[in-house]
């Protein structure tokens, strides 16, 4: 089985995607190829999104049994009819997962008991990658460069899984689409 992450820029969500989509295969005792697409790169959700750039991904890579595309939500609410019309297109190989509002907030609910902010704050804040998680990654992860550190972030994902998935409802929605896409192959 091999799975292809499609990120909206792979140069720093490479770190948080690839674990996170590593663990939901985990959960039902899979371990399939996982690579995160670098190309083509792609820059950005408009891109990310693109129903010509995603069928010409699709259609250069028929070795691939599904595409994810796991990309921020930014507070824009239009984004997800466009994500449904994407896994129309591509029925039964794509799914779309937005993070609300960035993907660097799945990072953060490992480590939400080391935040000085409730979990719904980190939940509303639009910009949560500047504003949240940069600064903390700053602070704990000091010596080490912007990937490294989301790699260490990224560290205690198994152990704390269960609590991530009840703080990010759209992972916990991911993982059953991908149980039910396991469960019809």
């Amino acid at each position: 089985m091999k799975v292809l992450i499609i990120p909206e820029d792979p140069t720093l969500d490479r770190f948080i995607l690839k674990p996170v989509v590593e663990k939901i295969f985990a959960e039902f005792g899979k371990s399939p190829w996982i690579e995160v697409l670098s190309n083509p790169r792609l820059r950005g959700v408009a891109q990310a999104l693109d129903s010509a750039i995603l069928a010409r991904i699709v259609a250069a890579r028929p070795m691939i049994d599904l595409f994810l595309v796991l990309i921020d939500q930014d507070g824009d609410a239009r984004r997800a009819a466009v994500a449904g019309q994407r896994e129309v297109e591509h029925q039964g190989r794509l799914f779309v997962c937005l993070a609300i509002e960035e993907i660097e907030v799945w990072m953060l609910a490992i480590h939400r008991r080391d935040l000085n902010l409730s979990w719904s704050q980190i939940r509303s804040e639009v910009h949560p990658k500047e504003r949240i998680a940069e600064p903390f990654l700053e602070e704990k992860a000091l010596k080490l460069n912007r990937g490294a550190a989301r790699a260490w972030a990224m560290q205690g994902l198994g152990a704390r899984w269960k609590g991530v998935i009840r703080c990010c409802p759209e992972l916990k929605e991911l993982q059953q689409r991908v149980e039910r896409w396991l469960a019809e192959r």
